[in-house]
């Protein structure tokens, strides 16, 4: 799998700059000959917000000079903080990069964008109180990077489980354990709360007992072993144990793959397990669409 991530999207929000994803879109860049495009987005919904609060004091006129000032302040914010700061941590690194500034909606923004051209990877930095940011998480076929703000180890723990094919997470951890020279752990978790399996096209079984689940999980343990990975398997909740196994390790990376859990009554898609791993785990996670 040569130049991984050959083409690396760095959006930024208006409302938070995370300077530690820039760091690790240079390691990244070094690393496997990557080109980076920073997408700066103007929060509209933070020009909005502003547009409420004056509603009923100002005019319209004066609530459009408003907005149009706090867009200028944004692009010079932009100017002199963002682009300045890429010049810095990319030029001297002789690293490919390019800038754009956009007024919208973060998550919706990124969409249009991949949409329009192609990237490797998205790289987003961690803000616990915007998790409104994160609606990208399952609407992307592309691989999301979350830099936390905690460093961990040179160590990746990749997640599989019986919610998910196991076969992206794998190779590309393989992939990056080699590239990166960090140390490789394999997690294979046997969900409880959702008792089925999941095969190579996504689509997932009828209930299977816990026996089933377990003797599926060391098929998989003995051909990681054979591939010479280190590996290992728990039951539990799936989140709960990644979160623990992260923590208990120090992991400087977390790999996690399409989990197509379901919970409840009615079966519905259990879509915050994603927002969960972001908001609980300490340390950087690469979610494998």
């Amino acid at each position: 799998m040569v130049n991984m991530f050959e083409k690396i999207l760095l959006p930024i929000s208006s409302e938070f700059y995370p300077r530690n994803a820039m760091r690790r879109g240079v390691f990244l860049a070094e690393k496997f000959g990557s080109s980076i495009k920073i997408l700066y987005i103007i929060e509209e919904k933070t020009l909005k917000k502003a547009d409420r609060i004056s509603d009923i004091y100002r005019t319209q006129y004066e609530k459009e000079e408003t907005e149009s000032n706090m867009e200028q302040e944004y692009l010079s914010v932009a100017d002199r903080i963002v682009f300045e700061d890429a010049k810095k941590f990319f030029d001297g690194k002789g690293i490919q990069f390019d800038g754009k500034v956009i007024k919208g909606e973060f998550s919706d923004v990124i969409k249009d964008e991949i949409e329009r051209e192609r990237y490797d990877l998205i790289l987003m930095g961690f803000e616990k109180g915007c998790l409104l940011h994160y609606r990208i998480l399952e609407n992307s076929d592309i691989p999301i990077w979350i830099e936390s703000a905690a460093e961990g180890r040179e160590v990746i723990l990749a997640v599989c489980s019986n919610l998910a094919p196991n076969q992206k997470v794998p190779e590309i951890s393989v992939e990056l354990s080699r590239t990166l020279g960090w140390e490789l752990r394999m997690l294979y978790v046997v969900d409880t709360q959702d008792r089925v399996e999941v095969d190579k096209t996504g689509l997932r079984s009828g209930r299977k007992s816990e026996e089933e689940l377990m003797s599926a999980g060391k098929s998989f343990l003995e051909e990681m072993t054979r591939n010479g990975i280190k590996a290992s398997m728990v039951k539990g909740i799936l989140e709960k144990e990644t979160i623990k196994a992260a923590k208990k390790i120090g992991a400087g990376l977390v790999v996690v793959g399409r989990e197509q859990k379901k919970t409840g009554i009615m079966g519905l898609s259990f879509k915050t397990v994603k927002k969960k791993l972001v908001e609980k785990c300490n340390y950087s996670i690469l979610f494998v669409n």
